[in-house]
């Protein structure tokens, strides 16, 4: 099964389909079948090799009759990979990795359905929440990354807001996800020299400004 994990992997770029995914050849594994949601519909099937391990699991996510999410597991068991469409226009969009212990490591997504993953996200193997994710936004290489802390939750972003392949925005957040402050860099130095403050609540604060060229703000309105 982990050569079929393989074939799938590769098989995402190139926009891989429920209907390829589905014909794979799974006759060597027991199938289960579940209706999880209770609506007396079966949504979940898992495939079980002969020592009683989960090698497979195929769900669906919408009530569609149609699978979205694969699940790949190693011989043993141990997580290996996951596929989903999550959009359910039939093509895989989001595909998960795993290390050998099981943990997740990365997840790539096509959020812009044109075939190509535009968003990375990097895992903290420690608590298994996001620590980083760097987005593709234009088609033209990241532009723009975020960081998390280890609660997962977001705590400041590079931004290429030009396009020209320099960070030129430094952004932090408040723990409810809204932006604290913003550093510009309108010289195009590699250093912010305009800050704009705001409030938790969202509303703007202060606005700083560095008028001798060190990087840091000298001046507040």
């Amino acid at each position: 099964m982990r050569v079929l994990a393989i074939f799938c992997l590769c098989g995402i770029l190139a926009g891989a389909s429920a209907f390829e995914l589905a014909a794979q050849d799974k006759s060597k594994l027991f199938k289960e079948e579940k209706d999880t949601t209770g609506d007396g519909k079966i949504d979940t099937w898992s495939y079980i090799n002969n020592n009683s391990k989960i090698e497979l699991t195929e769900s669906d996510n919408n009530s569609d009759a149609l699978v979205d999410k694969w699940s790949f597991f190693t011989p043993e068991g141990v997580a290996d990979s996951l596929l989903a469409d999550t959009d359910f226009d039939g093509k895989v969009d989001t595909r998960l990795f795993f290390n050998e212990k099981g943990e997740k490591v990365r997840q790539e997504k096509d959020a812009d359905n044109n075939g190509k993953v535009d968003q990375w996200l990097y895992y903290d193997l420690a608590t298994g929440n996001p620590a980083k994710i760097e987005i593709d936004s234009k088609g033209k290489g990241v532009d723009q990354t975020v960081y998390y802390l280890v609660d997962g939750t977001k705590e400041r972003m590079e931004q290429d807001a030009d396009g020209d392949g320099k960070v030129d925005r430094w952004i932090s957040y408040w723990p409810n996800g809204k932006p604290k402050e913003i550093g510009y860099d309108t010289t195009k130095d590699g250093k912010p020299n305009v800050w704009q403050q705001y409030n938790e609540d969202g509303s703007k604060g202060k606005a700083g400004f560095d008028t001798d060229g060190d990087g840091k703000p000298d001046k507040w309105q």
